[in-house]
C-alpha cells in the first residue's frame, strides 16, 4: 500500500502491481482497493499491465474525516493519484460508483484515459433508484454497521449467493461494514448522497473513449436497462449483458472469470 496527500490535505490510498500500460481500479461506493482481490481483477489484470486500485476517502488508507464531499472531489483525488505517478493516460476500471467517477474523469479529461470499462453502471439517478439511495442513507444513519451491511448485500448479490450461505453473507458485512477497517459511517452517508444526485446525462456523449460496459441481468440495485442505456449514448459503446444465476450488481465477483475475460479481451484489443 502506499498514499498520495493532496494540496489540500486529503490522503488517498493505493495499490500497485504489475507493469506496462496504467489501469486503474475504482471501486464501488464507499469501499477500499480490495473488492478487487476476490474476485481476480487485481492479480489478473497485474498479468498484463500496470494496476492501480484505489481506496475511497473514508476506506482503506484514505482520509477518514468528517468533512462532507462530492464526485468532483472523487474525481480531483483520482486524478492526484495519476498526476503523482506521473501517469498521464491509463485504462479506467470503473465498478458502480467508481463507473460514475470514471465517466466523469473520460468526459471531462479525454487526454488522460486510453479505454474505459464501466461494471453495473448508470447515467442519472431517477425516482426510482433516488428512492433506494435514499433508503441506503437512512440505513447508515439509523442502523449498526453489521445490520446495514447485511441490508446492503440484499442489493448486490444474487438471489442464489444469499441463499447457499448466509452464514458467509454475515462474514462479509462483518469485514466490509463492520470491521475496524471497513468504512467509516460518514463514508457510506457521503456515497449515498452523492448516488443520490448522479447526473453525468450531459457528459456521456461527450466521451470519445473506447468503452465497453457489462451488467447483469439479475442486478437488483442497478437494472441492467440503466446500463444498456449509457451504452447507447457513449458513442460507439460496447456492451454486454451476462445472464443468469450470478448476474447481480456484484457480477465481478460472482462471474468473475467471465467478467476478467472480457475486461482482458477489450484492453488488449490494440496489442
Amino acid at each position: 500500500m502506499a498514499t498520495v496527500t493532496s494540496a489540500h490535505g486529503i490522503t488517498v490510498g493505493y495499490a500497485e502491481q504489475g507493469s506496462g500500460t496504467p489501469v486503474v481500479l475504482l471501486p464501488g461506493s464507499a469501499v477500499d482497493h480490495t473488492i478487487f482481490v476476490p474476485g481476480g481483477q487485481f492479480d489478473t489484470f497485474a498479468q498484463h499491465f500496470r494496476v492501480i486500485a484505489l481506496d475511497w476517502r473514508g476506506t482503506g488508507e484514505s482520509s477518514r474525516d468528517e468533512a462532507p464531499y462530492t464526485a468532483a472531489d472523487l474525481e480531483a483525488d483520482v486524478l492526484g493519484v495519476l498526476d503523482t505517478l506521473g501517469i498521464d493516460r491509463a485504462h479506467l476500471v470503473g465498478m458502480s460508483q467508481g463507473s460514475t467517477i470514471a465517466q466523469r474523469i473520460a468526459a471531462h479529461h479525454p487526454d488522460r484515459v486510453d479505454r474505459l470499462v464501466l461494471y453495473s453502471t448508470w447515467g442519472h439517478t431517477d425516482s426510482y433508484l433516488r428512492g433506494m439511495f435514499t433508503f441506503w442513507e437512512h440505513l447508515y444513519r439509523t442502523t449498526d454497521p453489521q445490520v446495514y451491511g447485511e441490508a446492503t448485500l440484499w442489493f448486490l448479490l444474487s438471489r442464489e449467493f444469499l441463499n447457499a450461505d448466509p452464514d458467509a453473507v454475515q462474514a462479509i458485512a462483518k469485514a466490509s461494514f463492520a470491521s475496524e477497517t471497513a468504512a467509516t459511517r460518514h463514508a457510506q452517508i457521503q456515497a449515498a448522497r452523492i448516488n443520490a444526485v448522479h447526473d453525468n446525462r450531459d457528459l456521456l456523449a461527450k466521451i470519445g473513449a473506447p468503452t465497453l460496459v457489462l451488467a447483469g441481468s439479475e442486478d437488483r440495485t442497478i437494472p441492467a436497462e440503466y446500463s444498456e442505456q449509457v451504452a447507447r449514448t457513449i458513442p460507439g459503446a460496447e456492451i454486454r449483458v451476462l445472464e443468469g444465476p450470478g448476474a447481480s450488481h456484484a457480477l465481478f465477483l460472482e462471474r468473475a472469470d467471465e467478467v476478467n475475460d472480457a475486461t482482458l479481451a477489450f484492453l488488449r484489443a490494440d496489442n
